[in-house]
This record gives C-alpha cells, structure tokens and sequence, in this order.
C-alpha cells in the first residue's frame, strides 16, 4: 500500500467519523426537540383540581373545581371523617352531627372513578341548606378529609387533599380500593 492510499483512507476515516459524530448529534437535538414539544403539550391539557369550602349562617356548601386547562380525569375520591374513611356522604353528614329537619334540604353528586370535570367547570359535591349544620361547619370541615386522585388526557396523575396547599404529582392512581364519594 503506498503512503498515497493510506493517507487517502485515514482522510476518508476522518470524514466518515466526523459524519457520525455530526448525525449523532442531529439524532440527540430531535430526541431532545421530541421531549420539550412533549412537555409543551402536557402543559396544554394540564388538569389543576381544588376543592372549595363555602358556609354561611344558612347552608354549607362542597364544590370540586377543575382551574386548569384540560380535563381532569378522577381516579379515586375519598372522604374521611376523623380520619375513617366513609362509606357516603350521607352517612358522613349524620356523624358530623347533621339531622334532618323541616325546611332543611340536602344535595349531593357522586364522584368516582371515571368522572369527568372539564376545564374551568365545578362539580357541586355537596350542599346542606340548614341554619343548624351551618352553626356546625367549622368544627366539621376540621373533621373532615377529602381526597382526590386524578389525571390528565396524557395519564400524568395527581393527588389532591383538602388542607395540602397544591396537588402532589403521582406516578399513578393506587386503584387497589377503588374508592368514590357516593351519595
């Protein structure tokens, strides 16, 4: 082999070593361009669900708020009372020391698995329009406990819990117990 020919195939090798360098390069910007459009679009139908205590001197009133910008999928809803979890917000209301009485009137809405709340709508959990319970609602919202569980189109999952200040990002929703807030 003359020093003509080599020269030539270690040029050639540089050449083919810097192409693949340079595609490997070009490969990592469009894995990482993937990435940030993914996030982007995860930002886009990010579900943000809050939990809304209300009261007056005359009723009492639970809402579940999707403020975010997608629609939150539930997972799992849960409502404790001393930290037990109950098994309806009926049940709950009367050991909360609810009873019923003339002129009282009592709405409730399931939430469960496979409920829908979409951007910027509420679902009215509970609402208890009585002068007696209202005296009683805020020694009862101290009791209580309610915990939701939910996830995006994008199955990115959160855990919201009345008195933590934002949802927690989970993996995913523990569905073991299946759980809801039935009526």
């Amino acid at each position: 082999m003359s020093k003509e020919t080599s020269r030539a195939l270690r040029v050639d090798l540089l050449i083919a070593l810097c192409a693949l360098f340079v595609s490997c390069l070009a490969a990592g910007a469009a894995v990482y361009q993937g990435h940030v459009i993914a996030s982007q679009l995860s930002v886009t139908v990010w579900p943000y669900v809050t939990v809304r205590e209300s009261s007056s001197n005359t009723y009492v009133e639970v809402d579940i708020q999707n403020v975010g910008l997608g629609p939150a999928i539930i997972q799992t809803a849960a409502l404790y009372v001393d930290g037990k979890p109950q098994s309806s917000l009926s049940t709950s209301l009367r050991e909360l020391g609810f009873v019923p009485k003339r002129g009282s009137t009592v709405t409730f809405t399931n939430l469960g698995p496979g409920s829908v709340i979409r951007p910027g709508d509420s679902v009215q959990l509970l609402r208890v329009d009585s002068k007696q319970f209202a005296a009683l609602a805020g020694a009862a919202q101290r009791r209580t406990r309610i915990e939701i569980c939910y996830c995006s189109m994008l199955q990115q999952c959160w855990r919201k819990t009345t008195g933590d200040d934002y949802p927690a990002s989970v993996g995913t929703c523990d569905r073991s117990g299946i759980t809801s807030i039935n009526t």
